[in-house]
């Protein structure tokens, strides 16, 4: 990208392991610094992906990552494919757990919900709020395919390593944590941006 700011559409190619074809495409959704700013700042919840991108990924034209937040690296080192559109429906930021065991909430978009673990469960270092690498986002996209047998590192392996990186969606119960954090079975973003009044339900002064 020789260090200019992607636009939404922006599309590589990247590669999954060494064998041909096997590839996803990734796409620009937003850039937060860009595109996600209300009032000249971004919202606390995304304050952790302000140098990121957010992207969706595919592989054979199924979207296994509706959301994820990346590295520009992973522009840098794809092979560029011709650009398609970003409908706003496509804007879709994945949830991610931030904080402390004391101190956990959900962020979802820009809506945040207390997470009360009551210090029990450990989030791992590897689950913090924070963009992927490449390397890091070949593995979660093996993860979303079903195929965490191909990852080599042993704690992709370990059938008690519940979250797989920050990405809520891929939790084996997601919906208990959804339901922990208050969340209403089946709402929609749009539902939550009204429910607190943020992103596009934000109140115009």
């Amino acid at each position: 990208m020789n260090g200019q700011t992607p636009l939404p559409g922006t599309r590589v190619r990247i590669g999954l392991t060494d064998r041909p074809g096997d590839e996803a495409v990734v796409r620009v959704i937003a850039v937060p610094q860009r595109d996600m700013i209300h009032g000249g700042r971004l919202s606390p919840a995304l304050a952790p992906f302000a140098e990121a991108l957010l992207v969706d990924v595919t592989i054979s034209g199924t979207t296994l990552l509706p959301g994820a937040w990346v590295e520009r690296e992973v522009l840098d080192r794809g092979a560029p494919l011709s650009p398609t559109p970003v409908t706003a429906a496509d804007l879709r930021p994945p949830a991610v757990i931030a904080g402390t065991a004391d101190e956990t909430v959900l962020c979802w978009g820009e809506t945040v919900w207390p997470l009360d673990l009551g210090g029990v469960v450990a989030i791992p270092d590897s689950s913090r709020a924070a963009p992927h690498p490449l390397s890091r986002l070949r593995r979660l996209v093996l993860v979303a395919a079903g195929r965490r047998a191909e990852i080599a590192l042993t704690l992709w392996r370990d059938p008690d390593f519940e979250i797989p990186w920050q990405d809520v969606r891929l939790l084996p119960r997601a919906a208990a944590w959804f339901e922990l954090a208050q969340v209403p079975p089946g709402m929609r973003y749009a539902d939550a941006e009204r429910a607190q009044g943020v992103g596009r339900a934000r109140r115009r002064p």
